[in-house]
C-alpha cells in the first residue's frame, strides 16, 4: 500500500492555520485573564481600603459619641457669651475659654450673615464659606428648637475631621452660630489610610458617604483627582449623589459601572459598597472608589494590535501558501502528465523504431526515412528525459569510469541525423592528447550531453555549426543564436527561454540536478550571438593532470 506523504505546502498551511487558531484562542484567554485580573485586583484593593476606612470611621464615630454632649455644652457657652453682643465682635476671648488647657485648640467658632455665609470665625480657612447647602437642616433644627450637632465630616482641603453644632443667634434669628470640634487624635489612622490609597496609582478618587435616616449626609473624601477646597456647587452635588447612592444601593451590595469624563479621554470604573453604620443604627455608609482603567485599556489595546498583526501576517502567509500550492499543483499535474506519457509513449515508440528499421532494410534509406528517423530520435531523447525524471529518485545509477571523449562521440553520432534534418552541423573539438576518465553513471552523463545538444539544435540559427569542445577537465557546447536573457532561470524546471519553441522546459533542469549531484561547475556565457555552456568536472580522474 502506498504511503501517503503530505506536501510541504500542505504541512505549512496546516501549521499556519493551527497557529492562527492557537493565536485566537490565546487572545481570548489572555484578554479574559487580563480583564479578570484587573477586576480581581480592583476588588481586593477596594475591600482593603473599605476595611481601613471602616476601622477609621468606627473610631471616629466612637470619638463623636464621647464628644457630642461636650460640644453641645460648648455651644451653649458661646450662645451665653454672645447674648446682647454684636455678631461681628472678636471671638478670641470666648475661643480661649473654650480651649482652656486643651492642646491644639480643637474648638472653633463660626458666625454667618443673613445669607448663611460665614463672616466671623476663629478658623480663617472657612471665612466667607457659603453654608446655604445646609439651610434645610438649620431651619429644621430651629423649628424643633434644638441645637443641632452634626456627625463628623471630613474636609479634604485640610485633611481633618470636624463635628459642628448649629443654632440661630437669639438676637436676630437670621444668623447661624456654629461651634466645631477637630478630631486630632485620628490623624495617624487617617495618614495610614491615605498612604494605602495613594500607593495604588490607578485610584482616581476614594470617599465614603454616611447617610442618616433624617436626611443628613456626611461626605468623607479621602482622595480627589485634584486637591482643592470644594465650592458650594460641588458640595451640593455631592450631597445629591450621596442621597441617590443611598436610595439605589442595597446593603452589602458591591456594584461597578464604567464612565468617561468629557474633558478626559481616559476610561474609568467606579465601585460602590453599602453597609450598615458600625455605630449608628439609623445610618448606613456607602463606600465609593474610582479606578483609572487607562493602563488596562492600553494593555488590552496592545494585545489587540499584536493579535491583529499576527492575524494579518497569518492570512498573508496563507494567501502566499495558496499561490505556492496552486503552482505546486500545476507542477504536480505536469509531473503526473510526464509519468503517464512515459508509459503511453514506450510501446508506439518501439513500434515506430522497429518499422523504420524494417523499411530501410527492405526499401533503403531516402530523404523521407531520414526525416522520420530524425524525428524518432527527438522523440526518443524526450522519452529518455521523461524516463529519467520518473526513475531518478527510485534508482541508484551505477557509477562507472567513463571515457568522456568516446561518450561525447557516441551522443554526437546519435544527434547527427537530428541536426541534419534541421540544417545544423555538430562539430567535435578535442584538445586533449590522453584519455579523460570521469566517474559517474553513463545514463546521467548521456542526459547531460543529450540535453545540451538538443538545446543547442533547438535554439541555434539555421545553417549554423554547433561546437562541442573538450579541453582539460572542461566540456563546452557552443552555438549561434539569440542572446540568453535569464541565465539562472533557464535551469529551472518547466522554464523555457523561448516559449514559441516546443518542449517541456525539462532538459536543462535535468542537467542542473546532475551537476549538483556530481559537483560539476556550470558556466553560461552569451556574447556576440554566441552562446556557450561550460561544465567543469571535479569528480573525475584523468591522465593529463600535468598538461
Amino acid at each position: 500500500m502506498k504511503r501517503f506523504i503530505p506536501k510541504s505546502s500542505t504541512l505549512l498551511f496546516l501549521t499556519i492555520l493551527m497557529f492562527l487558531i492557537f493565536s485566537f484562542v490565546s487572545y481570548t484567554l489572555l484578554s479574559k485573564n487580563l480583564s479578570d485580573n484587573y477586576k480581581k485586583n480592583q476588588e481586593i484593593i477596594f475591600y482593603k481600603i473599605q476595611k481601613k476606612t471602616n476601622d477609621l470611621l468606627t473610631k471616629l464615630f466612637y470619638e463623636f459619641l464621647k464628644e457630642k454632649d461636650i460640644l453641645l455644652q460648648k455651644h451653649k457657652e458661646v450662645l451665653a457669651y454672645l447674648e446682647n453682643k454684636s455678631f461681628d465682635i472678636s471671638l478670641k476671648d470666648i475661643n480661649e475659654i473654650l480651649n482652656k488647657n486643651l492642646p491644639n485648640k480643637p474648638y472653633n467658632i463660626y458666625i454667618t450673615d443673613e445669607n448663611l455665609v460665614i463672616k466671623n470665625t476663629t478658623y480663617p480657612p472657612d471665612l466667607n464659606l457659603d453654608l446655604s447647602f445646609a439651610k434645610e437642616i438649620f431651619y429644621k433644627h430651629k423649628k424643633n428648637n434644638i441645637i443641632g450637632v452634626s456627625a463628623p465630616i471630613f474636609e479634604i482641603y485640610s485633611s481633618t475631621f470636624f463635628s459642628y453644632t448649629d443654632s440661630f443667634l437669639s438676637s436676630d434669628n437670621k444668623r447661624v452660630l456654629q461651634v466645631s470640634f477637630t478630631y486630632d487624635s485620628l490623624k495617624k489612622e487617617l495618614s495610614k489610610l491615605k498612604r494605602l490609597i495613594d500607593s495604588n496609582i490607578d485610584i482616581k478618587s476614594s470617599n465614603a458617604f454616611i447617610v442618616y435616616n433624617d436626611g443628613y449626609i456626611g461626605d468623607f473624601i479621602f482622595k480627589l483627582s485634584k486637591q482643592h477646597k470644594l465650592t458650594l456647587e460641588e458640595i451640593e452635588e455631592r450631597i445629591k449623589k450621596g442621597k441617590k447612592l443611598s436610595k439605589y444601593i442595597n446593603e452589602n451590595e458591591y456594584l461597578t459601572s464604567n464612565f468617561k469624563i468629557n474633558s478626559d479621554s481616559n476610561d474609568y470604573k467606579i465601585a460602590y459598597l453599602s453597609e450598615k453604620s458600625p455605630i449608628f443604627d439609623d445610618a448606613k455608609v456607602v463606600y465609593s472608589i474610582v479606578f483609572d482603567e487607562s493602563k488596562y485599556r492600553k494593555e488590552l489595546q496592545n494585545l489587540n494590535i499584536i493579535t491583529i498583526i499576527i492575524s494579518i501576517l497569518g492570512m498573508l502567509t496563507i494567501y502566499i501558501i495558496y499561490k505556492v500550492r496552486y503552482k505546486e499543483s500545476l507542477l504536480n499535474y505536469k509531473d503526473k502528465f510526464i509519468e503517464h506519457s512515459v508509459h503511453e509513449i514506450k510501446t508506439p515508440l518501439s513500434i515506430i523504431s522497429l518499422n523504420i528499421q524494417l523499411r530501410n532494410k527492405i526499401l533503403g534509406e531516402d530523404k523521407y526515412s531520414k526525416k522520420i528517423e530524425g524525428a524518432l530520435k527527438i522523440l526518443e531523447n524526450a522519452y529518455e528525459d521523461m524516463t529519467f525524471l520518473h526513475t531518478k529518485e527510485k534508482i541508484d545509477y551505477k557509477i562507472e569510469s567513463l571515457d568522456l571523449e568516446n561518450c561525447i562521440k557516441n551522443r554526437i553520432k546519435f544527434f547527427e541525423t537530428i541536426a541534419q534534418i534541421q540544417n545544423r552541423t555538430i562539430q567535435l573539438e578535442s584538445h586533449v592528447s590522453n584519455k579523460i576518465n570521469i566517474k559517474m553513471s553513463k545514463i546521467e552523463l548521456y542526459r547531460l550531453v543529450d540535453n545540451n545538444l538538443s538545446n543547442a539544435i533547438k535554439y541555434s540559427k539555421i545553417g549554423s555549426i554547433i561546437k562541442v569542445i573538450i579541453k582539460d577537465n572542461k566540456l563546452k557546447f557552443q552555438s549561434s543564436g539569440n542572446k540568453i536573457k535569464n541565465m539562472k532561470d533557464i535551469f529551472k524546471k518547466y522554464v523555457r527561454e523561448n516559449s514559441n519553441l516546443g518542449g517541456h522546459g525539462l532538459g536543462l533542469a535535468i542537467v542542473k540536478d546532475i551537476c549538483d549531484k556530481y559537483k560539476i561547475i556550470i558556466s553560461v556565457e552569451s556574447k556576440n550571438s554566441l552562446n556557450t555552456f561550460s561544465y567543469t568536472f571535479n569528480c573525475h580522474n584523468y591522465d593529463t593532470r600535468k598538461l
